[in-house]
């Protein structure tokens, strides 16, 4: 067969236009299917809750991380800070790491992981308030979490952290985080560095009063990175007794405006 100009031009088309399109499409399918995939929850083993408990903080580590970095020393301190005679509290060190190492699948994972246990807690018939913290991927466990429990209890008083909160869902919806963070708490607050290079944990978040607490960690020459540095200003709060809290003030929106960006300069000082 006698190759004319046209056919050499089809077979350019095909090479340069038509190849890579149909890879790209090719590998999107694959990468969304991995990302949205239905899975196996049963390597990670659900904390078991207080039927007595009253009051619940629930602490969410970030992706490819572990309760003992923060989440697990932070613990201990809040068990100190919300001890009571009147009321019984649970606190607890959520270990989700078995699901939480992609950064394509964390915080799908981390919804879904969120929305099983807002379900389980909305059980709990003394319930009376939940403080959700969560640290980047983690951030979707405590979205997942109030969304599912105020959805059956809505008379349960829901406290949102969060810290560093990465807003990409899945590997499509950039935006999710920003727009959603703190829309079905009854109070919400979020800790963010804004040279932190991860999406939406640089920001304000709208539902939210945002801390921008960069100028601290520069104030204190921290090595930590800005991704990690919220975490440990929080907590600082925690351990100075000055943190936002609704089991001691009702009303916080009144002090701290939904929607503002409030910067910090200098660590917490103690009572």
């Amino acid at each position: 067969m006698y190759w004319t100009e046209k056919h050499w031009i089809k077979l350019a088309i095909i090479v340069f236009i038509a190849l890579p399109v149909i890879s790209f499409i090719l590998g999107s399918a694959i990468l969304l299917s991995y990302t949205y995939w239905p899975t196996d929850y049963s390597k990670m083993k659900m904390p078991h809750i207080d039927p007595m408990t009253q009051n619940i903080v629930l602490i969410a580590h970030g992706r490819g991380d572990t309760p003992a970095s923060w989440a697990a020393p932070l613990k201990v301190i809040l068990e100190q800070k919300i001890s009571s005679p009147r009321d019984t509290a649970q606190v607890i060190a959520l270990d989700w790491s078995a699901y939480s190492s992609s950064i394509f699948r964390c915080s799908v994972d981390g919804m879904r992981i969120g929305h099983a246990l807002g379900e389980t807690i909305a059980e709990s018939a003394e319930l009376q308030s939940v403080h959700l913290i969560g640290h980047s991927c983690g951030a979707y466990v405590v979205l997942g979490l109030c969304e599912s429990l105020k959805a059956k209890r809505n008379d349960i008083e829901v406290q949102s952290t969060y810290l560093a909160p990465v807003s990409i869902y899945g590997a499509l919806f950039w935006n999710y985080g920003i727009n959603h963070f703190g829309d079905c708490a009854n109070f919400s607050e979020a800790y963010i560095d804004s040279e932190d290079g991860v999406a939406g944990s640089n920001q304000l978040i709208p539902n939210t009063h945002t801390f921008n607490v960069t100028d601290a960690r520069k104030a204190t020459r921290s090595s930590k990175s800005p991704h990690i540095w919220p975490t440990y200003y929080y907590l600082q709060l925690v351990r100075s007794g000055v943190y936002p809290s609704l089991r001691t003030t009702s009303d916080l929106w009144a002090t701290y405006p939904q929607g503002q960006m409030e910067k910090i300069d200098a660590l917490p000082h103690k009572k």
